[in-house]
């Protein structure tokens, strides 16, 4: 669904319901001046029926008029009225009405009807009645009656009413409307510096909403501040130990010669983990800085960086009963891509697969953009020479996202899948 403002959505429903509350009570106000008119020629009609009684019943004949005329035998009505009423279906004292289409010129005539019953006669009285359309409009023409100024008035008044209503509508909504445009203002860039206009906020509920989101972004900002600055005096503060460790390293290193196969192993392995180490530091206050430098982009054999990750983490699958399967489909020279930061994230998945895999296989695809590792979790190590506390995945994750990487990862069928492809937007499900 497309996000609307809340703005436009109190518009239309509250104008919706104002046009159709008017067109209500415009329709009201036509209907009942129709019902006047009808009425009032009604009673007309049937005063002069009870005048035509009282005449019938004191002198036994009926006065005849040009618009009004009372019969006493059905024979006597004249012929028009008997074709165009069925008087045989009357009811008592109800008025039926004709239109006469006029033949000749534009204007008809208007034909009423009635049936009478004189209870102290005990004979029908027939009454007629006949009104000239084209006099009728001469009238309205010459002298318009007082009801059209009237209706006319209403809808003036009606015009005022809606105009009035649409001034207060609009108030309305300005009252309510303002202090969620001042929160969602001031959202846009989330300055906890100009908080002012949301400390008086009208509404209790938006208040309360304004506060909220001030103090979640106090603590989102406090939470990135402590990160930024862990990450930025760790890695400073590791630095010097790591160059120390190196300095030994080397010094060890022109003293190998002299020493056991196993202690050349043990030198190899420390001066391996100097360079991790000093890659991580320096991958790490990269990472913390707003604007970040461009980094060196190589072309390297993927394999060949793979083989030597899964050779220096040997010790990690001493004692276990795992099998390491490489797959290699292809020419394995890889595109331009960060060294340091490729080899962070192969170190890291395959420190993540050899730490929690007790025993089974542990399958790694690579291509020269890609590399997939998938390991057992059906019998899971509890423990492990190296606690990562899942910290490789979220690096992994973090580094992805930083460089426009794919990074997927899931579990399925007791196999832990994890996948990147350094070229593509990143995705992931953590």
């Amino acid at each position: 669904m497309t996000p609307v403002s809340i703005k436009r959505d109190v518009y239309l429903y509250l104008f919706g319901m104002v046009l159709t509350l008017t067109a209500i009570y415009a329709l009201m106000v036509n209907h009942s001046y129709q019902v006047g008119l009808n009425e009032s020629a009604k009673y007309g009609f049937l005063y002069e029926l009870k005048q035509a009684e009282a005449e019938f019943v004191e002198t036994g004949a009926v006065t005849q008029t040009n618009t009004f005329q009372v019969f006493t035998h059905l024979d006597d009505v004249p012929d028009k009225f008997q074709k165009v009423f069925d008087w045989a279906n009357f009811s008592n004292d109800q008025i039926y009405e004709n239109y006469l289409s006029p033949s000749t010129d534009e204007y008809g005539h208007y034909l009423y009807a009635a049936k009478h019953y004189v209870s102290s006669k005990a004979q029908y009285l027939y009454v007629v009645s006949q009104y000239d359309e084209k006099i009728y409009a001469d009238l309205l023409e010459q002298h318009p009656p007082e009801s059209i100024d009237q209706l006319n008035s209403s809808f003036v008044i009606l015009g005022v009413l809606l105009l009035g209503i649409f001034l207060i509508s609009r108030i309305l909504v300005y009252r309510i409307t303002k202090p969620i445009l001042e929160l969602s203002q001031w959202s846009k860039d989330l300055n906890l510096n100009e908080t002012g206009s949301l400390q008086k906020l009208r509404y209790t509920e938006v208040q309360r909403l304004a506060n909220q989101l001030i103090s979640s972004v106090r603590h989102q900002q406090a939470a990135i501040e402590r990160e930024e600055f862990f990450l930025r005096t760790a890695s400073h503060e590791l630095r010097t130990p790591v160059t120390t460790i190196s300095a030994s390293g080397a010094m060890l290193s022109r003293l190998s010669p002299s020493l056991s196969k196993g202690g050349q192993r043990a030198i190899a392995r420390i001066n391996r983990s100097v360079t991790t180490m000093h890659n991580l530091i320096n991958t790490l206050l990269w990472m913390s800085r707003e604007k970040r430098t461009p980094l060196d982009l190589d072309s390297f054999d993927m394999e060949a960086l793979l083989l030597d990750t899964v050779s220096n983490h040997q010790y990690l699958i001493e004692g276990k009963e795992l099998t390491v399967h490489i797959d290699s489909p292809e020419k394995l020279q890889s595109k331009p891509l960060p060294h340091t930061l490729v080899q962070i994230v192969i170190t890291n998945l395959i420190r993540n697969a050899f730490q929690h895999s007790s025993q089974g296989n542990i399958h790694i695809i690579v291509s020269s953009d890609k590399i997939s590792v998938s390991n057992s979790t059906e019998h899971q190590s509890s423990t492990s020479p190296e606690p990562s506390f899942g910290i490789g995945l979220l690096l992994i994750e973090r580094i992805c996202a930083n460089n426009g990487w794919q990074f997927t990862h899931s579990e399925e069928a007791s196999r832990y899948n994890v996948s990147v492809h350094f070229i593509g937007p990143c995705s992931s499900d953590i």
